[in-house]
C-alpha cells in the first residue's frame, strides 16, 4: 500500500539554533511493513517541549526521537532552553525492574535493555550502573508482596532472591537488620545518570537522520478538520517559521499542560515538588546495591561514596504552575515536609544520622491521579501525541514508553497493552475536573509505597459520577467501587449503610480525620493476598444468582448508538462479527486494530427507528445499539470514533452513557419474576438468547436485551434514567417471592470467570487476538473488518500463545501475575484469578507460550503436568480449553441439569 506523501516545510534557522543535525538528503518513506495501523503512518514527526519549557528534550522526548530516528522517520525535536532542562537533569535515575504489573515489568525490560546496549550502538556511556536493588519489608504482609513480585519475575526471566534480615545486611552492611522481616534482592537492577543517556540517545538519533533544536520554543500547535469533522493537527510555530506535520507528542514533563492548552484540551497533571538529599561520604557505600523500603517510605540510591535519600510523604506541596523560566532551577527543601523521611531513614541505616547533608535537591515534577504517565494520542485531536506525567519514574518506564509512543505513531497502535497509561483511559470530564485531579494525584502520591493489595478502592475522588440506582443501592449495605469516575457496587455488607466519606487528605494539610471510618474498616477487610474477610459474603452472592435470582447494576457499562446513511456498512468494518441480523438480534463481537489485536468486546444490536426516546430514539434506515464494558468506556468510545473519522462514514454516533441505567436481573428465577412485571412474552421461543425488544416494565419503556455476563437466565433492562428508581422498585415488590438479591460487581467477576466470559484488559487485551483468546467464533470468515487480513495470517501460521483455564487442587487464593509451570518449565503467567464459588475451587486464566517458542498446539496444551506459583510455592492444577463450569451453556436457556458441584 503506498504512504501519502506529508508536505513539509522546515523553518530557517540561523547556524547558532541547530544542534547535533544532520542535512535531511531526502525524505524516507516508512517501510510497507509498518503500514498496519487504521490510518497511514505520517512520513514526518515532531518531537516538541513545549512553549512553557519542558521541553522534549527531556528524558521523554529523547528516548521518543531515538526510538523514531531508528525506525526511519525524520522526527525533530523541538527544546526551548537545553538538553534535560526541566526535571530530568535533577532526577535521581533509579531502574527498578520488578513491579506489580505485567506491562509495566515489559516496558521496564525494554528502558534496562536500551541502557546495555547502547553504549556498544553509539559509543557513548548512556551512565548506567548495575548495582542491584534490595527491598526491604518490616512485616510479613510486605514480604508476601515482594514474594508475588519473585512470583512473577520467573515468567519474564527476572532474577530475584527472597533474603532474610541476616543476608539483607550482607548485602547492604549498612542496615540495621534487626528492625526488617526481610526484602527480596533484585541483582538486575541500577541506576543511570540522565545527562549522559540523553546525550546517547540523540546522537544516535542524529545519525540515523532526527534533529535537535534546542533554543527553539513552540509557540502554537496549528490544527484543521478532516472529512468526519473531527480536530488534526497540521503544524507547529516557532520563532524561526511553521513546521508543516500532521503529528506532536507533547513531551514537556511539568509544563505539558500548558502545550495542551494551546488547542484548548486538558490534561491530568499535577506539579509537586520532589526531593531527595545527598549525604557526605560514607566509608564503604560505593558499589552497594540501592534500597527501598516502602513501610518507611524511603529510598537510598547510591552516587559514589554518598547515599541519595528520598521517599514519598503525606502532605506533598502541590503546585499551581511552574514558572516556564524554571529551567535548571531547584526549589529550597521545606524541612518540615522532608522531615517525615528523616527518622526511617536513621531507623534503617543508623550512620545515616551522623553522616552530615552534603546537598539537597528538591525540583518540579508532574504527578498523575492514578501514579501512571499518560500516553498515547489524544482522541479529542487526531496527530496530538502525549508523552508526560512520569510520576518521578521517566528515567524507569522512558525507554519502554518512547518505543511503545514510537510504533503507536508509525502503526497506529503499540505492541503492548498500553490501556492503563492511555489517555483514554481517563473520561474527557475528568481532564477539566482539578479538583477530582489534585486530590486523586495526592492520594496516589502519598500512597505510592503501599502495599498493592489485589483489592483496594481509592478514598480521593469519590462520588464523582452516581448512577440512578446509588442511593438505594447504599441504603442496601453496598460497598461501593470506583472504576473511571463512576460509583459501582462491589459487595453488600449485612451490617448497614457504608457511604463513601469525604476526602480527608490523610489528615495532611491540616484536614481533620474522618470521624466516620465505616467504609473504610470494611475496604481494610481486603487488605491480604489471602481469603479476604468478606470472601463468603461475596460467595453467598454468587450462589444466589446460580440457584435463585440476582439483581445487579451495570449502570456504567458503555451505551452507544450509531446510525446513519452508512451504518451497516461502518459495523460491518469496526466489528468481526456478523451483524447481518435481523431487527432485534444481538451478537457478541471484537472490535480489533489493523493487527488484530482486540481493543474490546462488545454487543451489538440491530435496531429500528422508535418515538425519539432514550430507549428508541428517533433515526433513518437501520441502527445500531452498542454496550460494553464500563471501566474502558471512554477507550471504547474513543477507539470506534477514531476508526469512523479515519474511514469518513456517513454515520452518527451517540453516547447515552450517562442517560440511561442497566439492570441486570439473572438466575434460574428470572423469567418467573419478570414476566408479570412485563408486557411481553419472555418464553423461549418469543424471547430467545441474543435477542432485544422494546419492552414496558411497571409501566415504563425499556430496552431489554435476552443477554448474561454470568451465564444464566436473564435479562439486561436498559432504563432511561428518569425511570430508573420506578423500575428498581417494581422489580424488587416482585422479587421478594423469588429470593431476589443485590449481588456486586466482585461476585459477577466470580461467576463470569466460571463460565469463561472475557474481563477485557484482564484476561483480554489489544495484545491478544481472537484466536489466542478462544474467540474465533466471533470472527466472520466473509467480507472484510479491521484486523482480518492481520488476521488471516495469523490462522495460517498459528498462534504463538493460547489461553486457558487452570483449576487448581488445593484450597489457595491467586489473584493474577502468579507463574504456570508446565512440566517444570515456565510457560506463562495469570492474567485474571479469582475463587469459583460453584466449583468450590480457585480458577485462572491465563497464556500459555511453548517455551522453545513454537507455535502453541491443543495436543501441546493438553500434554503434560501443570502447577501454578503462589507466592514462591507451587500448586498442581488442572488446564482446561473452556471453562470447566457449564461448558455447553445450558443455563443461557433455562435448561438446569448442571449440578451446582460446591452443594454437592
Amino acid at each position: 500500500m503506498e504512504h501519502r506523501r506529508l508536505r513539509r516545510s522546515w523553518p530557517s534557522l540561523p547556524p547558532n539554533k541547530r544542534r547535533r543535525s544532520e542535512p535531511f538528503r531526502r525524505r524516507q518513506q516508512v517501510t510497507s511493513e509498518s503500514n498496519l495501523g487504521i490510518r497511514d503512518p505520517p512520513s514526518s514527526c515532531v518531537r516538541l517541549g513545549g512553549e512553557a519549557r519542558e521541553r522534549g528534550g527531556g528524558s521523554a522526548g529523547c528516548n521518543t526521537l531515538y526510538q523514531l530516528s531508528k525506525r526511519g522517520v525524520k522526527a525533530v525535536l523541538l527544546e526551548r532552553s537545553k538538553l534535560t532542562a526541566g526535571t530530568t537533569w535533577h532526577t535521581a535515575g533509579l531502574i527498578w525492574r520488578l513491579r506489580p504489573n505485567d506491562v509495566e515489568i515489559q516496558l521496564l525490560k525494554s528502558t534496562r535493555d536500551l541502557l546495555t546496549r547502547l553504549e556498544s550502538e553509539t559509543g557513548l556511556d548512556p551512565g548506567w550502573i548495575n548495582n542491584g536493588g534490595l527491598y526491604l519489608a518490616n512485616n510479613k504482609e510486605r514480604l508476601n508482596e515482594y514474594s508475588r513480585l519473585a512470583t512473577v519475575g520467573h515468567s519474564f526471566g527476572i532474577d530475584s532472591t527472597i533474603v532474610s534480615p541476616e543476608e539483607a545486611k550482607k548485602l547492604f552492611p549498612l542496615l540495621d537488620e534487626n528492625v526488617i522481616h526481610g526484602g527480596l534482592y533484585c541483582p538486575g537492577d541500577g541506576v543511570v545518570d540522565p545527562a549522559m543517556l540523553c546525550t546517547a540517545l540523540t546522537r544516535s538519533a542524529s545519525k540515523s537522520g532526527g534533529q535537535v533544536i534546542e533554543n527553539c520554543p513552540v509557540q502554537n500547535i496549528l490544527t484543521g478538520k478532516n472529512g468526519f469533522g473531527s480536530k488534526k493537527v497540521t503544524g507547529v510555530t516557532t520563532p524561526y517559521g511553521v513546521i508543516k506535520t500532521n503529528c506532536v507528542a507533547n513531551c514537556s514533563g511539568v509544563w505539558s499542560r500548558d502545550i495542551a492548552a494551546m488547542v484548548g484540551l486538558h490534561l491530568p497533571l499535577v506539579p509537586m515538588k520532589h526531593a531527595y538529599v545527598i549525604t557526605e561520604s560514607i566509608s564503604g557505600v560505593r558499589g552497594l546495591p540501592n534500597v527501598r523500603d516502602h513501610d518507611a517510605s524511603v529510598y537510598f540510591r547510591i552516587q559514589g561514596e554518598s547515599l541519595c535519600m528520598g521517599g514519598y510523604e503525606s502532605n506533598p506541596i502541590m503546585l499551581d504552575q511552574v514558572p516556564a523560566d524554571f529551567q535548571f532551577g531547584l526549589y529550597e527543601l521545606d524541612w518540615t515536609v522532608f522531615s517525615a523521611h528523616m527518622s526511617g531513614a536513621v531507623n534503617l541505616v543508623p550512620v545515616f544520622a551522623t553522616a552530615g547533608i552534603k546537598s539537597t535537591v528538591c525540583g518540579p515534577e508532574s504527578f498523575t491521579p492514578d501514579h501512571k504517565p499518560i500516553i498515547g494520542e489524544d482522541p479529542r485531536l487526531h496527530g496530538l501525541y502525549h508523552s508526560c506525567g512520569y510520576n518521578s519514574a521517566g528515567m524507569m518506564l522512558g525507554g519502554g514508553c518512547g518505543e511503545q509512543l514510537a510504533k503507536w505513531i508509525i502503526q497506529g497502535r503499540p505492541d503492548l497493552h498500553m490501556f492503563n497509561y492511555d489517555i483514554r483511559r481517563f473520561l474527557p470530564e475528568q481532564t477539566k475536573d482539578s479538583d477530582w485531579i489534585n486530590a486523586k494525584s495526592h492520594e496516589s502520591y502519598a500512597k505510592n509505597y503501599s502495599i498493592v493489595f489485589p483489592h483496594d478502592e481509592p478514598l480521593a475522588g469519590r462520588d464523582w459520577r452516581k448512577g440512578p440506582f446509588h442511593e438505594e443501592l447504599l441504603s442496601e449495605g453496598c460497598v461501593f467501587e470506583e472504576r473511571q469516575g463512576w460509583e459501582r457496587p462491589g459487595w453488600y455488607s449485612p451490617k448497614g449503610p457504608a457511604p463513601v466519606p469525604a476526602y480527608d487528605w490523610y489528615g495532611a494539610y491540616g484536614t481533620p480525620h474522618n470521624t466516620d471510618q465505616t467504609y473504610e474498616k470494611l475496604i481494610k477487610g481486603d487488605y491480604t493476598f489471602g481469603f479476604t474477610k468478606n470472601h463468603n459474603l461475596i460467595g453467598e452472592e454468587c450462589l444466589s444468582c446460580r440457584e435463585r435470582v440476582a439483581i445487579f447494576d451495570m449502570s456504567y457499562f458503555s451505551k452507544l448508538y450509531l446510525c446513519g446513511p452508512e451504518a451497516q456498512k461502518a459495523v460491518d468494518w469496526l466489528f468481526t462479527a456478523n451483524t447481518h441480523r435481523p431487527i432485534g438480534r444481538t451478537v457478541y463481537s471484537c472490535l480489533l486494530n489493523s493487527k488484530a489485536g482486540v481493543e474490546g468486546d462488545l454487543t451489538v444490536s440491530a435496531i429500528e427507528t422508535g418515538n425519539g426516546g432514550q430507549a428508541d430514539p428517533i433515526f433513518k434506515g437501520r441502527g445500531f445499539y452498542i454496550v460494553a464494558g464500563g471501566a474502558s468506556a471512554a477507550h471504547t468510545w474513543a477507539h470506534i470514533h477514531t476508526v469512523l473519522s479515519h474511514e469518513d462514514f456517513k454515520v452518527a454516533l451517540t453516547d447515552l452513557t450517562d442517560k440511561m441505567g442497566i439492570l441486570s436481573i439473572q438466575g434460574p428465577n428470572s423469567r418467573s419474576l419478570l414476566e408479570n412485571l412485563v408486557d411481553t412474552d419472555l418464553s423461549e421461543e418469543a424471547f430467545p438468547y441474543s435477542s432485544t425488544k422494546l419492552v414496558r416494565v411497571a409501566g415504563k419503556l425499556c430496552r431489554a436485551l435476552r443477554i448474561s455476563f454470568v451465564g444464566e437466565l436473564g435479562w439486561e433492562l436498559h432504563i432511561p434514567w428518569d425511570s430508573c428508581k420506578h423500575v428498581y422498585k417494581a422489580i424488587w415488590e416482585q422479587g421478594k417471592r423469588h429470593g431476589l438479591r443485590n449481588v456486586g460487581f466482585r461476585a459477577l467477576y466470580s461467576l463470569s470467570s466460571e463460565v469463561g466470559n472475557h474481563l477485557w484488559n484482564m484476561d483480554l487485551r489489544m495484545d491478544d487476538n481472537p484466536l489466542e483468546a478462544g474467540l474465533e467464533f466471533t470472527c466472520r470468515n466473509h467480507g472484510e473488518y479491521l484486523g482480518k487480513k492481520a488476521l488471516d495470517i495469523i490462522k495460517k501460521k498459528g498462534v504463538n500463545k493460547r489461553m486457558v483455564f487452570l483449576q487448581l487442587e488445593e484450597k489457595v487464593p491467586v489473584w493474577g501475575l502468579e507463574t504456570i509451570w508446565k512440566d517444570d518449565q515456565a510457560v506463562g503467567y495469570l492474567r485474571r484469578g479469582d475463587y469459583a464459588y460453584t466449583l468450590g475451587t480457585s480458577l485462572g486464566q491465563g497464556y500459555i507460550h511453548h517455551p522453545d517458542g513454537r507455535r502453541v498446539t491443543e495436543e501441546f496444551l493438553n500434554s503434560g503436568q501443570y502447577e501454578v506459583e503462589v507466592m514462591g510455592k507451587r500448586f498442581k492444577a488442572n488446564v482446561h480449553l473452556k471453562s470447566p463450569f457449564d461448558p455447553q451453556r445450558k443455563r443461557l436457556k433455562g435448561q438446569y441439569d448442571y449440578p451446582i458441584y460446591v452443594r454437592q
